[in-house]
């Protein structure tokens, strides 16, 4: 499996000074969890505005390329620091969180969802008005929110298991 391919490296990158002198201060961690949580505030607040865009339920006057325009350096920043963050977090706990399960169920769901956002979501938002009908919008907006408040979630349950 994968996981077993990508141990050695973990192991590796735990044991590193920078891991070791990430991972034993309370303050630097929560200085990351509290970044962390803010891109992905930013992220998904730019997720749910565009989402909500293809329902039909705000900005209807709108087309949908124009709204994700206007949201992109805003997910841009949420994913960037999110990501950014999220990796210094894991490099303070490298083999702590690479052992647990609902870690790597989080990055699991974090691999399909950036997938299906750079791919399906991204065209759908890119289209034309009226290449795509309204069911196909709804149900890519609710994709995108299903999948992107469950890596959320995943990453929230992380502290309690």
């Amino acid at each position: 499996m994968i996981w077993d391919l990508l141990w050695p490296v973990v192991s590796w990158w735990g044991s590193t000074s920078f891991a070791m002198w990430l991972g034993q201060s309370t303050m630097r961690v929560a200085w990351l969890l509290t970044f962390h949580l803010f891109g992905l505030t930013v992220l998904l607040g730019s997720t749910v505005v565009q989402s909500l865009r293809l329902f039909g339920v705000l900005l209807k006057d709108e087309p949908a390329a124009r709204v994700a325009r206007s949201m992109r350096a805003w997910h841009a920043v949420g994913l960037a620091l999110t990501l950014g963050s999220g990796f210094l977090i894991f490099t303070g706990g490298a083999v702590s969180y690479f052992e647990g399960s609902i870690f790597r169920t989080k990055m699991t769901l974090l691999l399909f969802t950036l997938a299906f956002h750079f791919t399906l979501f991204r065209r759908v938002m890119r289209a034309d008005e009226g290449r795509f009908s309204p069911l196909v919008n709804a149900t890519t907006g609710a994709a995108a929110l299903t999948l992107w408040f469950s890596v959320g979630m995943a990453g929230r349950a992380i502290g309690f298991f």
